[in-house]
């Protein structure tokens, strides 16, 4: 339990004030800790306990409760059960003093409550509490009671099935271990049983951030739901944001049931599962093969197998691909595109320049949902900034286009998602390797789907 009690009348030799738990509200001072740091110990507070008569301890509670004569710390009851009864266990109750009352002869409270406790046949004891602080203070109480007065005890962090990732900030490092150990210990009844950490930016092509367990098990293998659907996966090497559940379900809304959907940044299949589940026929693809691995465990975990075809390719040489095998095959193309990879989906706008036949017409243009980064002093900037940024690659102005706030990531930073038509002009085009550089990567992308099909025959 958070609390624990010990009873004993005799008096005891210590006469010292107990230890402090800040405010009789329960609130925490923050004290200094080492880089190594020792946790949240539980604190014993020695107090003057009141043993009255059941049936007696209203009268009691009325009369010292408006003299702020009782124990007052947040989720922590004034009055308990005897653990010692002289008689019957129901026959008794015990009543916790404020720690202030030091004297078990009560001599420096009022003579009324003197007289009170002799007429009522109520017994002064000491009692013992041990308070377990994890289960009374907050995340945030809890991490400012282990660091020193001049360190923030921000407490921001995500959930991710078993996993809490914190976002520590820098001069909350070195304390990292004693901040990782009190999160578990406070979440622990939360299902959670790993702590992680960032330990420097993203830096490789599959945009999974490195990161340390600094508390509890080193597995990060994890299960979680969102939106009806189970999603399994290792979170240490794929990418997974629960704050962008909400922007999963406001995509997958817009979807019918006869939707086909072209997901080019899958990773493990927050778009393309529950969209399948919805109905529509989906084609993900992610370069990564971890990601790749756990988006074709989702799909068999949710049981749409035929709906989802997965896919382990570069998106550009994905994109042609699914779509040149789709005209070949005469089958229905894909009407919606999610491109969910916000640092850099913009740039891979120009593989839509010339992917379709001539005899396309605008009807026949995928609704495209491209995410991306942008800076700016106002949202006003940042969607004017990012809109531009869209045409240019592209080359054409964007179609029926319209711009959804996402979230904010930093100060002055957004992540939006520009939502448009394929403009016929752009998707019909034809150029050759003197186009400059995307037309060279058209070319080299042609021979690297005829390499694959050679491979594969």
């Amino acid at each position: 339990g958070a609390v624990s009690h010990h009873c004993s009348d005799m008096e005891s030799k210590d006469t010292k004030p107990p230890a402090s738990i800040g405010k009789q509200e329960g609130d925490q001072k923050a004290n200094g800790a080492s880089p190594a740091g020792e946790g949240v110990l539980p604190e014993k507070l020695k107090l003057v306990a009141l043993r009255v008569p059941s049936r007696k301890c209203g009268l009691f509670m009325s009369t010292l409760k408006p003299k702020k004569l009782l124990l007052h710390i947040k989720r922590v009851k004034p009055v308990i059960n005897d653990p010692d009864p002289p008689g019957d266990a129901r026959s008794t109750k015990l009543i916790l003093l404020n720690p202030k009352i030091q004297d078990l002869k009560l001599s420096a409270l009022p003579s009324d409550i003197r007289e009170l406790c002799e007429k009522n046949g109520a017994e002064t004891l000491w009692h013992i509490l041990t308070i377990d602080h994890t289960k009374h203070l907050t995340l945030q109480g809890l991490i400012r009671s282990i660091l020193p007065p001049n360190v923030p005890a921000t407490s921001s962090f995500e959930t991710v099935g078993h996993v809490v990732h914190l976002n520590l900030l820098d001069a909350q490092m070195p304390y990292k271990k004693a901040i990782g150990d009190v999160v578990l210990k406070k979440l622990q009844d939360n299902h959670v049983r790993s702590v992680v950490v960032k330990t420097g930016r993203i830096t490789d092509q599959f945009r999974v951030f490195p990161m340390e367990v600094i508390a509890g098990e080193k597995n990060l293998v994890t299960e979680l739901r969102e939106h009806g659907c189970k999603f399994k996966l290792d979170y240490g090497k794929v990418y997974w944001n629960s704050r962008l559940q909400t922007e999963h379900a406001r995509i997958v809304s817009t979807l019918k049931h006869d939707s086909i959907v072209c997901d080019m940044f899958c990773g493990i299949g927050p778009f393309a599962v529950p969209a399948a589940r919805r109905g529509a026929t989906v084609y993900a693809n992610d370069l990564n093969p971890e990601s790749y691995r756990w988006l074709k465990e989702n799909v068999k975990l949710n049981k749409v197998e035929d709906k989802v075809t997965c896919f382990n390719e570069d998106a550009r040489v994905f994109l042609r691909k699914i779509t040149r095998e789709l005209i070949e095959e005469k089958r229905p193309m894909y009407n919606v595109v999610t491109m969910n990879l916000p640092a850099t989906a913009i740039e891979f706008l120009d593989a839509f320049q010339g992917l379709f036949p001539k005899d396309f017409t605008q009807e026949q243009m995928p609704r495209i949902h491209c995410y991306c980064f942008s800076r700016g002093e106002t949202l006003e900037e940042m969607i004017k900034g990012a809109l531009e940024r869209a045409s240019g690659v592209l080359g054409s102005k964007l179609t029926n286009a319209s711009v959804h706030n996402v979230r904010d990531v930093a100060p002055k930073k957004n992540m939006l998602c520009l939502s448009f038509h394929l403009p016929l002009e752009v998707a019909a085009e034809r150029k050759d390797s003197s186009a400059g550089p995307s037309g060279t990567k058209r070319v080299a992308e042609t021979k690297a789907l005829d390499n694959c099909k050679r491979l594969k025959s």
